[in-house]
């Protein structure tokens, strides 16, 4: 009995040995855990940006698609208001230029409609994405713009599907 007696006393050191351990394991694990958060929530801010645009391209697609002549030399042309109200439909959401743009920095410049040849046309829109933090959601910079972390870039071709 007095070995196992021993054993426990030396074994046990009491709780003022252990006192700063807990803080310095949440010290170094909290500002990881902030770190993978911000890095998915940033993924997923990306991702649902990605969906936004490629879903806005595709209206504009089907939009001009629906509404392009053919020239004389058979050629199919987009009239100059389609091109306009594509723009803005691919933008804003609506054929009329809007108040607020779909995407955050999101302008009318940054989307391109042309004809791709054999009755088709094609959108393309390139986006910048910036970041979550430091651009208009958390603002570390000051006065400045945030960095584009990259550029999305989505091309669409349809075929004219009713040539006028």
């Amino acid at each position: 009995m007095s070995n196992t007696m021993q054993t426990l006393r030396n074994g046990f050191k009491g709780p003022r040995r252990s006192t700063g351990i807990a803080a310095v394991e949440f010290v170094i694990s909290v500002p990881l855990l902030i770190f993978f958060m911000l890095a998915v929530a940033e993924l997923g801010r990306a991702f649902v940006q990605y969906g936004t645009l490629s879903y806005c391209v595709r209206n504009g697609a089907r939009f001009v698609s629906q509404r392009v002549t053919r020239s004389t030399s058979g050629q199919i042309e987009i009239p100059g208001p389609v091109v306009a109200q594509a723009r803005n439909l691919t933008v804003y959401g609506d054929v009329v230029s809007g108040v607020s743009p779909l995407l955050p920095d999101f302008a009318t410049s940054q989307v391109t409609v042309r004809t791709a040849g054999n009755d088709n046309i094609e959108v393309v829109a390139t986006y910048p994405y910036r970041p979550m933090i430091g651009g208009g959601l958390l603002p570390i910079y000051s006065g400045t713009a945030a960095p584009t972390l990259f550029t999305m870039r989505i091309p669409l071709t349809m075929r004219a599907t009713s040539i006028l």
